[in-house]
């Protein structure tokens, strides 16, 4: 396999992936391939990708609290101030559910994977991923997911056909600069920690 190796060389995603894992299981080198963008001194990119992204966050939520007018005797007022009450209860009970941490969509990106991070495309701007910040590091191929977290950040969760190949470069990588038992460690931390 040629340092210029890549994505576009094998039949399929998974393909891909399989072909890598095992030609660094035989002591090859990760692909190395041109740069759309400037990277650090030094820094070498090794994948251009899609995938959909996901981040886990809260929301700022507004919601408008329902207003009703009372008309009437003592006993038709206290009917719609209890509806009321009701009314103002759920809609605030719906609004702090959906302002409360989920999964909210990113779209698709464009992850390019170095040796020293992941730059994602989002929003008309680079974001830099650096390994050196990664917690859990959560692949489940058999759905093509990564999910990752972090230190101080909101977990991501990347998906789509190019999942395992990413997956096998950034645990290659991961395993060559913390050492394969910390590789196995970040792999094997439970959820939700």
């Amino acid at each position: 396999m040629d340092a210029t190796w890549s994505r576009g060389d094998v039949g399929s995603e998974r393909g891909a992936a399989a072909a890598l894992a095992e030609h660094i299981a035989a002591g090859g080198e990760l692909p190395c391939i041109a740069s759309p963008v400037l990277l650090d001194a030094g820094e070498v990119l090794h994948a251009d990708l899609p995938a959909e992204g996901w981040r886990s966050h809260e929301a700022d939520i507004t919601y408008v609290a329902p207003r009703v007018v009372a008309i009437g005797g003592p006993l038709m007022f206290g009917l719609t101030a209890a509806g009321s009450a009701v009314a103002r209860r759920r809609a605030r009970h719906e609004a702090e559910a959906l302002a409360a941490p989920q999964w909210r969509p990113l779209g698709a990106l464009r992850v390019l994977v170095t040796d020293r991070r992941l730059l994602v495309w989002h929003k008309g701007a680079w974001a830099s991923v650096w390994y050196g910040v990664i917690r859990e590091f959560r692949p489940d191929l058999a759905v093509d997911r990564l999910d990752m977290t972090f230190e101080s950040d909101p977990p991501y969760c990347l998906a789509g056909p190019w999942v395992p190949y990413l997956t096998v470069i950034v645990t290659t990588v991961l395993a060559g600069d913390r050492g394969v038992d910390a590789v196995a460690d970040v792999l094997a931390a439970p959820l939700g920690v």
